[in-house]
């Protein structure tokens, strides 16, 4: 199974997927850094692996110009019709991102919100490398790390902190674990947990 595959599957299932992830409120799922909005101005953000659009929305909302990244073609197009205007939508997927819109060059937050364990290890380095290119200067990036079990239809990788910290640091970034005891599902699932990272540039 690749990464084609769990797009594929994230497509065949977009309806199941789309009021999954908007029963969960985004609030809820960033408690660890949405008090970081309040703190700085609105500008552009991008949300890579966006799903139903439930945190594009959320920031959209709140003054943020958002590129919403998701390869699941019927997932994106479901997401896409219910959109918020300022959550511009688009075709790119990980490690790559290849097809990102020519503007904004960099981001002032870059969010992967239960991405990150649906690539291969091998894909990461190069994912995070990307992600650094579009990270801006001040920027801040939030990358939600599961642990728990894979799902057969949409293979998940084994992911780690540390893995992320040096990753990070290979890139000229900081990584901070924001929760050290993984936080709970916000889908009630008793055997998964979260954990937050906060990724920024080196000061």
């Amino acid at each position: 199974m690749t990464l084609k595959n769990t797009i594929t599957h994230y497509s065949e299932k977009a309806h199941h997927y789309y009021e999954l992830y908007n029963s969960v409120n985004a609030e809820n799922v960033h408690s660890d850094w949405k008090a970081l909005l309040k703190k700085i101005p609105p500008a552009h953000a991008l949300d890579v692996g966006a799903g139903s659009g439930r945190d594009a929305n959320w920031l959209a909302e709140q003054g943020w110009k958002v590129t919403a990244a998701e390869p699941a073609n019927e997932l994106r197009n479901l997401a896409k019709a219910n959109s918020h205007n300022s959550v511009t939508w688009c075709n790119a997927s990980l490690p790559k991102l290849t097809a990102l819109p020519q503007k904004p060059k960099t981001y002032e937050l870059i969010l992967l919100s239960a991405v990150w364990m649906h690539l291969p290890e091998a894909e990461r380095p190069q994912a995070l490398k990307r992600l650094a290119e579009l990270l801006s200067n001040t920027g801040k990036m939030y990358i939600s790390l599961r642990f728990g079990p894979s799902d057969p239809e949409r293979p998940m990788y084994p992911v780690s902190y540390e893995e992320l910290q040096t990753l990070a640091a290979e890139n000229g970034l900081t990584a901070r674990n924001l929760n050290p005891v993984p936080s709970k599902d916000g889908l009630q699932r008793s055997d998964v947990g979260w954990v937050t990272v906060e990724v920024e540039r080196e000061r």
